[in-house]
Parts: structure tokens; C-alpha cells; sequence
């Protein structure tokens, strides 16, 4: 009897062993994660790992906190850095980058949406909408630029604005959202000879039977048509920086509620939506630090909007943020060992509103020197917040003296020139605070990734950008 025992023991042990065994093994196994309806992808343009912590620290001093105040996506479950190099080269353009996020494919920096043979790529549009998505591109920069247009664009020609144009006629982007439809007259084109206005480009928009309006109100409201919203009767090309914004100016922020609504109106089926942060890229090409830090800022506010929507979905939703490249080579802590923020406290004007400022003194006459310092003092800082030194101050002389009086040559950020007295004056203030830049272009420093939602866990092991684009498709049920 007690061998009987021993044995039915034995055998209950052995069957509890085997089930926790198979426990175990299941726990182990990956699942499948559910395919996310609504996908955000947030593009900052531009933005290296020390845009980011520069932010963080500039925010966490302008609170009086001081130390490090986390931004909204920092603290994603899913945090990592990739690689970004072009086909070409260590360093990509915006261009082979944008193709890179939006295609899985890398290429030759100035190709956007082919491969390096010329071959068209199928980007993360075609699949959203093979798999029923409806796709929304929002940027603060023009639609037909690099970043959005790799989204649905086929060209190896990244300055060929009309024809990027007629690309985004023909695709399947539904809403689309940004500061102007860039026209043929900004840069020479190899493949544009004909000069073709912005009102022409617009009036392709129309005929095509796409509603294009400036209203983002009036954007976001709409059912039942495509819907083209920018700025196309203004002289800019780009939204003003944050730091430059005067009231009922429209925003990324504005421009990316409209896509929201709009989309959530139009489909039941669930929508795939690029938000890109394109000002940011250019403060850094500036080599602007505040200008930099505070169109981090907005970019991350446009992410609040997203993480509110999966707050109302949180089963439903997938958030992902990364960068393209990082621009200007920013570094934290020039000298002795710190940084110090609080040195920037008292910029209220970009370098390229300062410029404008300073152009306009010139061009009512203005030639004292003390009337420019006082203006680099009002919008900088400069010696009464900023202490400026003898060298400085003499170098800022010269260039008043030397180049300024002499209407002499600009110093070109990519996308805006700036006074060189402007430009010194920046960089003493930025220096101030411990910040260096180590170029004007773009560097082939690391780029971050950071995800949240349905599927993150998905994006772990992602080590170059075109790993992502391919864990998007893979969620949606497609392939790239």
C-alpha cells in the first residue's frame, strides 16, 4: 500500500513538473503583438542625443529646478540609440535619411523614395494604406521638402519641388499639412530648368480635387476629401521658430491637432500619422542653441497630443519618435567641466529674427555702435546678464566696423543667413553657457528611438534607421 502511494506521489509529481515545465517554455515564447489601429511616427529633424538632454537641462533651469527635466518621450518604455549613414556616405542628408525612415531602405543622399540604382522603393504610405490605414504628414517646413516627401516622393533629385508636387497628387496621403509647397526658385535643380511658381504649384493642388486651405480649424473639420493645409500665399518657407512666434501664428502643434481630427472623422479603420519637427534642423544649422531647445519643445508638446489620443485608446495605439541625423555637432560642456543654462535666459530672438532686426537698423540709417549693443544686449543678454569679455566685445566691434558697415558676406546656415555680427554675438552667448557646436551641416553622430504602445517592445532591437520603418510595416500586417 505504501509503494502504491509512493508511486501515484511520484507520478502527480512528475505531471506537475511537466505542466510547470510547459509554463515556463510558454512564458518564454515571443507572441505576436496585436496589429496597433492609430501609429503615430514623430520625426525630429535634426535631433542628436544632446538636443535632447540640452533641452532637458535648459527646461529644468528656466523652471529653477535645475538638473535634468525629463521630456515626454525620455520616458518611454522603449529607449535607444541607431545608426543613420547614407549609401553614399557616414553622413546622410535629409534626403537619403528620410527615405531611410520612411522605406527601410538606404540610398544616396539627395534620392528620395529610389534606391541607389534608381529603383523605386514602396515607403510606409503604400503599406498603411494596402492594410487600411489612413496616412496624415504634418511638418512645420514644406510639404514637398525632404522629410515628408520621402513619405511618398520618387526622385533623385531632392530639389525637384514641382515634381515632388505631382508625387504627392498622385499617392494615397489623404491629409498632409505644412508651411508652403516649396517652389523651383529656392535652389537650381538639375532636373527643373523652368522656374514654376508656388501659386502654380497650388493651383495643381486644386485641380486635383484636394481642399487646400490655411485654416487649420477649417482643415481638421473636413469629411470626405483629401486635404492639403499650409501657408501657400505667405513669403516664408517655413513656420516662424517658437522663439520668434507672435500671436495667431499657426504651429506644428495647430497643424498636428488638425491631422488628428481630420483623421479620426474620415476613417474607422485606424491611421497611420508622420509628424516632423523640421525647424529644429534648422536653429542647429544655426547653430542656435535656445532656438534649438525650444523647437525640441514644441515637437515634444505635438507628442503630448499623441499620448493624450492613446489615453482615449491605450489598446489601440502605437507611438514611435526618432530623428533622421543629428545637425551641428552639438556638445554640453565647452569648458571647466559644466554647463550652464542659466547664461541663456535672456535670448528673445532667434539669429535670424535678430538679423532681420539688425537689417532693418541698418536700413533706416542707424550707425552708432552703442545702438547695436544695446540691441544684442535686449535680445541676447549681453553684458547684463551674459558677461562678455574684452576680446569678445572687441570682435564684435570689428564686425560692426568691418563687415556690418560694409554690407559684407552673410554667414550661411543651409537655410538662412545670418549677420556676422549676429552670428558672433550667438556664439558668445552659447559659449557663455558651455555649448560648442562642431559644424553648421549635419554630423553621423548616433539618433535616438523611442516607442510606447502596442507592438514597442518590437523596436528593442532596431539598430540602424531603417530597422524601424520595417517593424512599422511588420505591425501593420505589411511589408516594405
Amino acid at each position: 500500500m505504501k509503494k502504491q502511494t509512493r508511486v501515484i506521489i511520484g507520478l502527480l509529481l512528475s505531471v506537475i513538473s511537466l505542466c510547470f515545465s510547459i509554463l515556463i517554455i510558454t512564458d518564454t515564447i515571443p507572441t505576436s503583438p496585436k496589429k496597433p489601429k492609430y501609429i503615430f511616427y514623430f520625426i525630429g529633424d535634426g535631433m542628436g542625443l544632446n538636443h535632447i538632454l540640452g533641452t532637458e537641462q535648459y527646461n529644468a533651469e528656466k523652471s529653477g529646478k535645475g538638473g535634468i527635466e525629463l521630456l515626454n518621450f525620455s520616458k518611454f518604455p522603449i529607449r535607444n540609440f541607431v545608426t543613420n549613414h547614407s549609401a553614399s556616405t557616414l553622413v546622410a542628408d535629409s534626403a537619403a535619411a528620410g527615405t531611410a525612415l520612411a522605406t527601410g531602405c538606404k540610398t544616396t543622399n539627395t534620392y528620395i523614395g529610389i534606391d541607389s540604382e534608381n529603383r523605386e522603393l514602396r515607403s510606409l504610405t503604400d503599406v498603411a494604406s494596402d492594410e487600411g490605414y489612413m496616412v496624415g504628414l504634418v511638418t512645420n517646413v514644406g510639404i514637398n521638402h525632404a522629410t515628408p516627401s520621402s513619405f511618398y516622393g520618387h526622385t533623385s533629385d531632392r530639389f525637384a519641388f514641382p515634381k515632388l508636387i505631382d508625387d504627392y497628387i498622385n499617392s494615397d496621403v489623404a491629409f498632409i499639412a505644412g508651411a508652403t509647397l516649396i517652389d523651383a526658385k529656392r535652389v537650381k535643380s538639375a532636373t527643373n530648368t523652368k522656374i514654376i511658381s508656388t501659386a502654380e504649384l497650388a493651383e495643381r493642388v486644386r485641380n486635383a480635387g484636394i481642399h487646400l486651405t490655411s485654416n487649420a480649424e477649417e482643415a481638421g473639420n473636413i469629411v470626405g476629401n483629401r486635404v492639403a493645409l499650409v501657408e501657400y500665399d505667405k513669403k516664408n518657407k517655413t513656420l516662424p521658430y517658437v522663439l520668434d512666434r507672435k500671436g495667431g501664428e499657426p504651429s506644428l502643434i495647430d497643424y498636428t491637432k488638425a491631422a488628428i481630427n481630420y483623421l479620426s472623422n474620415n476613417t474607422k479603420d485606424g491611421f497611420f500619422l508622420m509628424v516632423e519637427g523640421g525647424k529644429l534642423d534648422y536653429a542647429s544649422h544655426e547653430q542656435d542653441a535656445v532656438a534649438t531647445f525650444l523647437e525640441v519643445n514644441e515637437f515634444a508638446a505635438t507628442i503630448d497630443l499623441a499620448l493624450a489620443f492613446a489615453k482615449q485608446h491605450p489598446k489601440e495605439t502605437l507611438i514611435v519618435v526618432t530623428s533622421d541625423h543629428e545637425t551641428g555637432g552639438m556638445s554640453l560642456g565647452y569648458d571647466n567641466y559644466e554647463v550652464r543654462m542659466n547664461m541663456l535666459m535672456g535670448q528673445k530672438a532667434s539669429s535670424i529674427e535678430l538679423t532681420r532686426i539688425v537689417q532693418d537698423m541698418r536700413a533706416e540709417g542707424k550707425r552708432n555702435w552703442n545702438e547695436y549693443k544695446q540691441v544684442l544686449n535686449d535680445y541676447l543678454g549681453l553684458w547684463s546678464l551674459v558677461p562678455v569679455s574684452k576680446e569678445e566685445e572687441a570682435l564684435l566691434r570689428r564686425d560692426f566696423y568691418d563687415i556690418f558697415l560694409k554690407y559684407g558676406p552673410m554667414v550661411s546656415g543651409l537655410y538662412n543667413n545670418s549677420e556676422v555680427l549676429v552670428y558672433d554675438a550667438v556664439r558668445i552667448l552659447n559659449r557663455a553657457a558651455s555649448i560648442e557646436w562642431t559644424s553648421m551641416l549635419h554630423t553621423g553622430l548616433y539618433t535616438p528611438i523611442f516607442a510606447i504602445g502596442i507592438g514597442e517592445r518590437e523596436f528593442i532591437d532596431c539598430r540602424d534607421q531603417t530597422d524601424i520603418p520595417k517593424v512599422i510595416a511588420d505591425l501593420m500586417g505589411g511589408e516594405l
